[in-house]
């Protein structure tokens, strides 16, 4: 009798770690947390493409759109595999705009920070492309141990493109960058894990608590600031295709501008950013444009 009231404990106590383990472990693995507003169109490949290199979940934040983005959205959402917030704040300049980008990021952690062990914080324009590893998830396995990781941008420009078509994509159409080490190149965001992380305060990382911090993709120290001192892209990055086309430029990204600074002269492309071609997201065209474009 007492050997069966043992085996009786003994299971009963393995059923409750079971429920403790799954209940403790995070619904998601790696996921992103953006902000959009007017960029309808480019949602679907965004989302899809982060699919393919093993992002399992969205939080969106709606900033004023008056575009189309529910139609696009609305199948992600029924899926359960993209989550809305809408963040109806007017940015003033860049200064209020950091404080509007990072205000939502607070909210998203504190609502939702426990459901994912990795969370990246990109905008929509940005295409995170694992180089040595082609999975996020398993190249973030080898910086378990950190807050989080540092990636450097590569900037996009339009490649003279008018309107990328609808049978087209912005990775297959935008292959024009500039060179390696343009200036503004320096800059990073990062994908970290909420549990380790204490706040953020501006866009690109975030402050951790003790004893964590982000390392770069080299697992350098990353310097408290925005820029890193070498620009290392050699096993990740991020493609930031920050104009789109010719069209989104001059509508969209002209009138933020404007918005932000009524009293200088449109903002103009600049030519740098299309200098180099680089057809390295081209190996990802065939199963993205499987996704995007079902008969």
């Amino acid at each position: 009798m007492r050997c069966k009231i043992r085996h009786l404990v003994f299971l009963g106590l393995v059923l409750l770690s079971v429920i403790f383990f799954i209940k403790s472990k995070p619904k998601y693995n790696v996921s992103i947390c953006a902000i959009f507003r007017n960029e309808a169109r480019f949602l679907k490949e965004w989302i899809e493409y982060h699919r393919i290199i093993g992002v399992d979940h969205f939080y969106l934040y709606n900033n004023l759109s008056e575009d189309n983005y529910l139609d696009e959205l609305n199948p992600y959402l029924q899926e359960g595999i993209v989550e809305l917030f809408q963040w109806p704040y007017q940015g003033k300049n860049q200064k209020t705009w950091n404080k509007i980008q990072c205000s939502a990021y607070t909210d998203l952690i504190k609502k939702k920070g426990k459901e994912t062990t990795w969370l990246a914080i990109i905008d929509v324009d940005e295409f995170i492309l694992p180089l040595e590893k082609k999975n996020l998830a398993l190249f973030l396995k080898d910086y378990e141990e950190y807050g989080g990781v540092v990636i450097n941008w590569q900037l996009f420009g339009t490649s003279h493109v008018k309107r990328i078509g609808e049978k087209q994509t912005v990775v297959g159409s935008l292959t024009k960058k500039a060179p390696q080490d343009f200036h503004l190149n320096y800059f990073v965001k990062s994908i970290f894990q909420p549990k380790k992380m204490k706040k953020i305060k501006q866009p690109h990382y975030c402050k951790y608590k003790w004893p964590y911090f982000h390392v770069t993709e080299n697992k350098t120290v990353f310097p408290k600031r925005s820029n890193p001192p070498l620009i290392s892209i050699d096993k990740i990055r991020i493609n930031h295709y920050t104009y789109r086309d010719e069209e989104f430029f001059y509508t969209e990204k002209q009138r933020r501008f404007k918005e932000w600074h009524p009293d200088l002269p449109p903002q103009e492309i600049n030519p740098e950013l299309n200098l180099v071609e680089d057809l390295t997201m081209l190996s990802y065209l065939p199963e993205l444009e499987k996704r995007l474009f079902k008969e």
